[in-house]
Order: C-alpha cells, then sequence, then structure tokens
C-alpha cells in the first residue's frame, strides 16, 4: 500500500512540475476546455431555469367554467356539489355574474362602457384548480364537466404553455447534442495535447522502458495530467458560467420587475459542479488512456 501510495505522489509531483515548468502554455489549454464546457453548463442552467418559470406558472392556472345565461339556482347548486366531491379537482371557486360585474366597474377605463349595458352580460363562472396538470387529466376533466347541465363554456388558457413546454424539450434535445459535440472536441483537445507531451518525452519514455519500466508506471503521469487539464478547465468553465449567469442577471432584473415576478437565471449549484468536474475529469482520463496506450502500441511494434 505505501508502495502504491508513493508511486502516485511521485507521478503527481512530477506532473505538477511539467505544467508550472510551461504553465502560460497551460492557461491556455485550460481556457479552451473551459470554453468548451461553459457553453453546455450555461445552456443546461438557463433551461433549468425557464423550467422552474414554468413550473410556478402551471401551479397557478386554472380551469374556468362558464355557465350559460339561463342556468338556474338549482343548476348552480348542482354544479358546485359535483366539482366539491370530484377526485380531479383540488380547489374551486364560486365568481357570480354580479360579482364580476362589480370587478368591471371597479376599473375606471370600463365605466363607458358599464354605462351602455342594459343588463348584465357576464356570466356565472366557476374557478377550478386541477389537481393534476397532465395534458390527459385536464382534457378527461374538460370532458366531464362539459357534460354538466347549465355548463356553456370550460375554458383552459394553456395553448402558450404547451408550445413553451415544446420549446424547452427541443432545447433539452439541442443541449445534449451540444454536450456530446464539445465532450468529442474535449476529447481532441486533451488527447492532442498528451500527445504532444508524449512527444517531447519520447527519449525518457525509451529509456524507462528499457530498464523494465512497466506500462502502468509510464501511462500514469499522462493520467494525471489529463485529469487535471479537465478539472481546471472545469473550474474555469464554472467561473466563466457564474460570471456570465450574473451579467443576464443583471438584465432580467428590470424585466422580471415589470411582469412583478423575481425570476432569475441559477447560479450553479453543488450538483452542477460536481457533474461537470468529474464528467470532465472522467473526459481528460479516457482520452489521455487512449493517447498513451496507442503511443506504447506503436512503440512495441
Amino acid at each position: 500500500m505505501n508502495i502504491w501510495l508513493t508511486q502516485h505522489s511521485q507521478a503527481l509531483r512530477l506532473v505538477i512540475s511539467r505544467l508550472r515548468a510551461s504553465l502560460f502554455g497551460n492557461l491556455f489549454i485550460a481556457l479552451t476546455i473551459a470554453v468548451s464546457l461553459a457553453l453546455p453548463v450555461i445552456m443546461y442552467l438557463v433551461l433549468t431555469s425557464f423550467s422552474g418559470l414554468v413550473g410556478s406558472v402551471k401551479n397557478d392556472s386554472h380551469m374556468s367554467l362558464f355557465l350559460a345565461a339561463d342556468a338556474t339556482l338549482t343548476m348552480v347548486d348542482s354544479i358546485h356539489n359535483t366539482l366539491a366531491t370530484h377526485s380531479a379537482i383540488k380547489q374551486f371557486k364560486f365568481n357570480s355574474k354580479e360579482e364580476a360585474l362589480k370587478q368591471l366597474a371597479n376599473d375606471s377605463q370600463n365605466e363607458y362602457i358599464i354605462q351602455t349595458l342594459d343588463e348584465n352580460p357576464l356570466p356565472d363562472a366557476f374557478f377550478i384548480e386541477p389537481g393534476a396538470l397532465e395534458s390527459t387529466a385536464i382534457n378527461q376533466l374538460k370532458s366531464d364537466l362539459s357534460q354538466l347541465d347549465g355548463v356553456e363554456t370550460v375554458q383552459i388558457d394553456d395553448a402558450w404553455l404547451k408550445r413553451l413546454n415544446y420549446l424547452l424539450a427541443l432545447g433539452e434535445n439541442a443541449l445534449w447534442v451540444l454536450a456530446i459535440l464539445l465532450g468529442f472536441a474535449l476529447f481532441a483537445v486533451i488527447g492532442n495535447t498528451i500527445r504532444m507531451q508524449i512527444l517531447t518525452q519520447q527519449e525518457e519514455i525509451e529509456v524507462s522502458q528499457l530498464i523494465g519500466a512497466t506500462h502502468s508506471f509510464i501511462r500514469r503521469p499522462f493520467l494525471y495530467s489529463g485529469a487535471i487539464y479537465g478539472l481546471a478547465g472545469a473550474l474555469l468553465a464554472l467561473i466563466m458560467t457564474s460570471c456570465v449567469i450574473l451579467l443576464f442577471n443583471l438584465s432580467i432584473a428590470s424585466l422580471a420587475a415589470e411582469y412583478q415576478t423575481d425570476f432569475s437565471l441559477r447560479l450553479p449549484d453543488f450538483n452542477t459542479l460536481t457533474v461537470t468536474c468529474l464528467s470532465a475529469i472522467l473526459i481528460g482520463l479516457i482520452s489521455a488512456y487512449i493517447a498513451v496506450s496507442k503511443s506504447l502500441f506503436n512503440s512495441i511494434n
């Protein structure tokens, strides 16, 4: 166990010394990796932020049940009892046509319109909050309520919400495509960097092989290099992402205030940090392993 720890600590110290010797060049490599990582991370945070906004809008959504003009009090009571016992309804509120007209009259812009009315044209209405927000459950509830006596119209204003959900789903697919493409870019960047290091240290590797060094011993420093490149790129990517999100939030704050909401884009959290760092380290390790293994295979042949 002590020998294993000693070998790894020696390899790590060797890698750190090599990286420090060409710090400026390695910084540019890490920045290249960071840009490739920052793009999907920013896109992910934007999508999750808007997904949370859609979720809050869904929680505030209601179904409007407008009654016919000739609906009697008996029909209203029957509808009330049906809604109270319906398992798919979370809660509901009755708004009489007199209350609706009074609310309309409270707006000074509607005074002239109210004065020209001979009778109240507004219907009695129930405003319903469904228990489930899935499209199937909503459509089934709408079908059930439409068949009640005295019901004129059942209105669901969710067309725009469906379109937004479709756009978010499209964005998620685009995110996966972008992440995969940039993942290949990271493989290429780290793999070529490790390959260049192998070429500059080719003589040292050959001497090590002549004195009996194992493939694991030769491969170990390059694996650490790949992992460090990935980790450094991930940390820089998260810093860049946080700066970009903060700049966007400064612009979004004034827009959100106009709509009386506190919406803002999410900053990277612990889960985002963990997944980004582990993914980058894994890509660095795999690309370094492939580059070194290919070099060792060629040297044997």
